[in-house]
């Protein structure tokens, strides 16, 4: 099968390499990346997307299936949608129908970018579970379980003028000694409560995203007073503990709670970059942390900007 399309895109400042026998998958990509600029001289990732002749379906395919052993992995959606890739290599390939092709969101989000996103992380990255917002240039990191509230509180500090940097996914760069994260600013992703919390969201339809998550999707574009950065150095780290009580309170984290709060492998233990993204979350981990107990998002806001600014005793 001849891989007639293709194109160099830079999801998170990496180069990464898509190739296709359809124009769909390269759209797709641009969609998902074409915004993002070089950031980084490192070798490219390759991911192919071969798209196979098939008579089109109503719904799509379900959510994959990840497995691993050594440097391999799959994830297998059904017998005609799935992908590998090679963990070491930097190199994946995919194969989906045509249904499956024509159908970006899913495409995206199970396909395109869970394959390249994984080479990226494998190779030069470590996730956290975060959102990272810059003030004063100094960055801090929002940490929490899902529906801890990151997206609102980082939307509502974003208000206040603060630097955007992600709501929810922030990857800290395992190259070099800083604590350098990057993240995506293109998006909010909030729960279909929003409009509770920000009036200016009230009546903004709920989506399903490609995890069957409803979620309010505002493209940081449409929201002309919200700075945005790709990346940042962080200098403070934040648990998230929001509760009934209206007592706002910061509480010191020592540093190795900090790392294993933080530290969540996915990959199989017997590859050498575990220990490369251990190492990087540690490296993360020195900078000074605290959980903070909230309830109402204006003194939460208030109190972060205390602990940047040096106003905590």
């Amino acid at each position: 099968m001849h891989l007639h399309h293709s194109g160099e895109f830079y999801p998170y400042g990496f180069p990464a390499v898509i190739r296709s026998n359809s124009p769909l998958v390269i759209s797709a990509a641009q969609e998902s990346w074409g915004d993002w600029p070089k950031l980084f001289d490192e070798a490219a990732v390759e991911v192919r997307c071969l798209v196979a002749e098939s008579p089109a379906t109503e719904s799509p395919p379900a959510t994959p299936v990840f497995r691993a052993q050594g440097h391999l992995l799959t994830a297998v959606a059904d017998l005609e949608n799935y992908f590998c890739c090679d963990l070491q290599r930097g190199f994946g390939f995919a194969w989906v129908t045509q249904a499956t092709a024509a159908n970006t969101g899913y495409l995206r989000y199970h396909v395109l970018e869970a394959a390249t996103t994984t080479l990226l992380e494998t190779l030069y990255l470590a996730s956290v579970h975060a959102a990272c917002l810059v003030l004063d240039g100094h960055g801090v990191l929002l940490s929490g379980d899902s529906g801890a509230g990151k997206s609102s509180l980082a939307y509502a500090c974003a208000r206040r003028g603060w630097t955007y940097c992600s709501d929810d996914g922030s990857c800290l760069v395992r190259k070099g000694s800083g604590r350098i994260v990057i993240g995506d600013p293109g998006l909010f992703r909030f729960r279909s409560t929003a409009g509770q919390l920000f009036p200016e969201f009230r009546g903004m339809k709920d989506s399903r995203r490609g995890n069957g998550k409803p979620t309010i999707e505002v493209r940081t574009s449409s929201l002309p007073t919200i700075r945005t950065t790709r990346e940042a150095h962080i200098d403070h780290i934040v648990f998230l503990n929001r509760g009934n009580t209206g007592n706002v309170r910061l509480r010191r984290v020592p540093a190795s709670e900090t790392s294993s709060r933080l530290y969540f492998c996915p990959w199989p233990a017997e590859l050498a970059f575990t220990e490369e993204q251990r190492a990087a979350v540690e490296r993360l981990a020195e900078a000074p942390a605290y959980e903070l107990h909230y309830r109402e998002l204006d003194g939460a806001v208030d109190r972060l900007e205390q602990l940047v600014r040096g106003g905590l005793q």
